[in-house]
């Protein structure tokens, strides 16, 4: 028998906002997926743009796409130094943007709901970009021999080992199993009651619902709708998402001591959010399909 311990809940109570136990999940299923699928987009098109930003600076840039960016055919200009501060600069601020989001966070206590989602996710994105650029550090796209991450083109450039792009790799599997520690316990307590997760099975219920859905259905969406992009890089980030959803599982069901001091949420789908999120999506691939130069 799993011995009871105290749940100390210093939850508010909200007057005239119900929902059966089928609506109540399925708007946390929904507004889970919006935020996650909200912050990957930002993450996938601020990672190229911030390439493209400092490829034009090293006159590398030939043109921006959401999914990509496109690189000048003149080979004379891919000396060391432009090709260094092209390449590294996007994956280190992935890794930059997602330490802020993490912290940006934690300001998020009183009430929650979908923004502190949203920065969660925001986080987790960016972090995982970079881990996917490093495990990638090895690996080659094509038979040409193209890198299938940018961090792997620095490495080129620098001359590093085969077996030192390896270690890269095994370090970006920590990066993720240590940021599923840090961002388990923000997702517990995150639930609008501790009835969600005071049990082991409740738990991995609520976690199932807000987590792990949430990562299934947006990796299907995204594998679509950036699939004009590379599919490598596609692949590895749906795989290292999944790494750090075990980790998330694996710290969350640790914390048997849940403090929620807090407003609950209303429980219901942020449909604004909802709207703007497809807006944007359809606009980026009306507008920026075909790539802008700048």
């Amino acid at each position: 028998m799993e011995r009871e311990e105290p749940i100390i809940d210093f939850t508010e109570k909200l007057p005239g906002k119900t929902f059966s136990a089928e609506q109540d999940r399925n708007n946390r299923i929904i507004n889970s997926s919006v935020a996650y699928m909200a912050s990957l987009a930002i993450v996938y098109v601020s990672f190229f743009l911030v390439t493209a930003f400092f490829a034009k600076r090293n006159n590398l840039f030939y043109k921006l796409y959401f999914f990509k960016v496109e690189f000048t055919l003149n080979y004379d200009l891919w000396a060391i130094e432009p090709v260094l501060r092209t390449f590294i600069a996007g994956p280190i601020f992935c890794f930059l943007a997602g330490i802020i989001a993490l912290f940006v966070q934690k300001f998020y206590r009183k009430r929650p709901g979908i923004l502190k989602l949203f920065w969660l996710w925001l986080g987790i994105h960016y972090i995982n970009f970079f881990c996917a650029q490093m495990v990638l550090m090895p690996i080659k796209a094509n038979s040409q021999g193209i890198n299938a991450s940018y961090l792997g083109i620095v490495a080129d450039y620098m001359y590093m080992e085969d077996f030192s792009k390896l270690i890269f790799s095994i370090l970006a599997s920590l990066i993720m199993i240590i940021l599923g520690f840090v961002v388990a316990k923000p997702f517990i307590q995150i639930t609008n009651s501790t009835q969600h997760i005071y049990k082991n099975e409740s738990r991995i219920i609520y976690l199932f619902q807000t987590v792990f859905l949430p990562y299934l259905i947006c990796s299907f969406v995204a594998m679509i709708y950036f699939s004009d992009g590379s599919f490598i890089l596609n692949l590895a980030m749906v795989i290292t998402m999944f790494i750090i959803i075990i980790s998330i599982f694996i710290n969350a069901m640790k914390n048997r001591m849940i403090m929620i001091y807090r407003l609950p949420e209303t429980g219901q789908i942020e449909n604004k959010f909802l709207v703007v999120l497809s807006s944007v999506l359809i606009l980026m691939k009306i507008l920026l399909n075909n790539g802008i130069r700048f």
